[in-house]
């Protein structure tokens, strides 16, 4: 098992993806609700500071050993990791929907499609956003450290330095070019406005080991995330109700902050979880929350015409369906592909020190 590798960390990724799951079921099977929408989209700004955080290391490897070609193994194995099963997800949701031949099917391929704006004629993969500013960010921001790596010895106050000045860029590039009357769908959503909610995470890895990890300190973090989660959701529900530009301005820092006070929450109670079949059950519910959430849209549209059915009948049906399915893709597409991954190559130590 990979030392660095969080069992709480996997559970929290996992709760993320069944979160939006259940919001998009529940509104699915009722009725659009302001509330539920906020849910889900503050549970998929989790998985932007998770990984950035747990990405971290790599990035940091990539921007001080000066190894080019690593880059690319970076991107090969994130390509391996996530493009596969976005693409069965996407195929199998355009055949169902009829949207096979159309030129949205192609945007939605290339990532391309929320890229400056939102570049479909029908949204019917809105899943998709999310993963856009993910694959955007594998290429961007490593390389945005590497090129820099060229004029300075990027260690760990330099990285900091680095990190905070590509943050401060995208809220340049946000505050002259986005527009903010729709600030859901035109900043929210866009891949170019929202680079930074991973660079976050990112920031984050670096002061992860700065609270003293007692019981103590774990119960004053989740009273303040406790705090800030309420402060986040009346953020949002502002947003949507009024037109305050002040608001949507800071609505991605008070989100980044959300994210990591729970994500440093989660990783401090890591030590404290030591039961074996908890700690297993953990992994296993990390590795199968990707697939979770890339085919939970399709199992709704499969099965979502059964409104009539007893909800919670409906929810445990969902559920079910949802863990067998994604133990079947990990398993027979997943897991192989990420066994072929290439290594990354070892000519030199990294000069970083946390």
């Amino acid at each position: 098992m990979d030392k660095n590798r969080y069992s709480s960390i996997d559970f929290l990724r996992f709760a993320a993806a069944y979160t939006v799951a259940i919001t998009h079921l529940t509104i699915n099977h009722f009725q659009p609700n302001l509330e539920l929408e906020i849910v889900s989209s503050m549970a998929v700004e989790v998985f932007f500071i998770i990984s950035g955080f747990v990405l971290a290391p790599q990035i940091i490897r990539l921007a001080t050993e000066n190894i080019f070609s690593n880059y690319k193994i970076f991107l090969i194995r994130r390509w391996y990791r996530t493009i596969p099963l976005y693409v069965l997800s996407l195929l199998l949701t355009s055949l169902i929907l009829n949207k096979f031949i159309t030129l949205d099917l192609v945007k939605y391929l290339l990532f391309i499609q929320n890229f400056f704006h939102l570049f479909v004629v029908e949204d019917y993969f809105s899943i998709s956003w999310s993963l856009s500013v993910e694959e955007w960010f594998y290429i961007i921001f490593p390389l945005f450290l590497i090129i820099i790596s060229f004029f300075f010895n990027l260690k760990k106050k330099n990285l900091i330095i680095a990190s905070l000045f590509f943050i401060i860029l995208i809220f340049l590039i946000r505050f002259f070019f986005a527009n903010h009357d729709d600030w859901g769908s035109d900043v929210r959503r866009i891949v170019l406005f929202r680079l930074d909610s991973i660079a976050f995470g990112f920031l984050l890895y670096f002061f992860k080991d700065l609270i003293v990890n007692n019981k103590k300190n774990l119960f004053k973090l989740f009273i303040l995330f406790l705090i800030v989660s309420l402060i986040t959701f009346k953020l949002f529900e502002s947003n949507i109700e009024e037109n305050l530009l002040y608001l949507k301005l800071i609505s991605h820092y008070v989100i980044a902050i959300w994210g990591s006070s729970l994500l440093i929450f989660v990783y401090l109670l890591d030590k404290y979880i030591v039961n074996k079949f908890l700690i297993k059950m953990n992994f296993f519910l990390g590795k199968i929350s990707y697939s979770t959430y890339l085919f939970h849209l399709l199992l709704i549209y499969i099965i979502g015409s059964f409104n009539e059915i007893n909800f919670e009948f409906f929810l445990v049906i969902f559920t079910v369906s949802q863990v067998l399915i994604s133990i079947m893709l990990f398993n027979i597409i997943e897991n192989p592909i990420l066994k072929s991954r290439p290594n990354y190559q070892k000519i030199y130590k990294s000069s970083f020190k946390e």
